[in-house]
């Protein structure tokens, strides 16, 4: 199997069976988010791949070229401790953990088959600044993993840990 097979199967197959172990009141091994907010947010950032907005940068700004560069180094993410408190987080958009999981199911689905029938798209945005499919596979397999890691549905992270 490819490597890009990988990432899909983990995202399409993997994904939603290992949220399905959490509960609402897991508590994440660091962070503020709740789980339902953890689930929210991947959903939201996946859906937020299929999308340009604004106009493209040129030349990129000085954070479009970090997170190329952090996409180029292979998207491992890290938790950086903040000034930030649970007030701080968004308010849920979703009825319980249940439906927020099902959006990541959406999500999912969404990405893959939007890029099946737009190979050569890529997502602008002001903080990405503009990535093709393989970019953004690579970040949000990776972003998963970190937060899955994150609430112990998954042992390791990054994989050669």
């Amino acid at each position: 199997m490819n490597d890009t097979q990988n990432k899909k199967d983990f995202l399409t197959k993997d994904v939603i069976d290992l949220l399905k172990n959490l509960k609402a009141d897991t508590e994440p091994a660091f962070g503020l988010m709740t789980a339902q907010h953890m689930a929210e947010h991947l959903s939201l950032t996946l859906k937020g791949c299929i999308k340009r907005v604004g106009e493209v940068e040129n030349p990129p700004t000085k954070g479009q070229l970090g997170f190329q560069k952090f996409i180029d180094k292979g998207a491992i993410l890290q938790h950086r401790p903040s000034d930030k408190t649970k007030a701080d987080l968004p308010e849920l958009k979703y009825e319980n953990l249940e439906k927020a999981i099902e959006q990541v199911g959406v999500a999912v689905e969404r990405f893959y088959t939007h890029f099946e029938a737009n190979p050569d798209f890529k997502c602008y945005n002001k903080f990405f600044g503009e990535l093709n499919f393989d970019q953004l596979e690579l970040f949000n397999y990776n972003h998963y993993r970190f937060h899955l890691w994150q609430f112990g549905l998954i042992e390791k992270y990054p994989n050669n840990v």
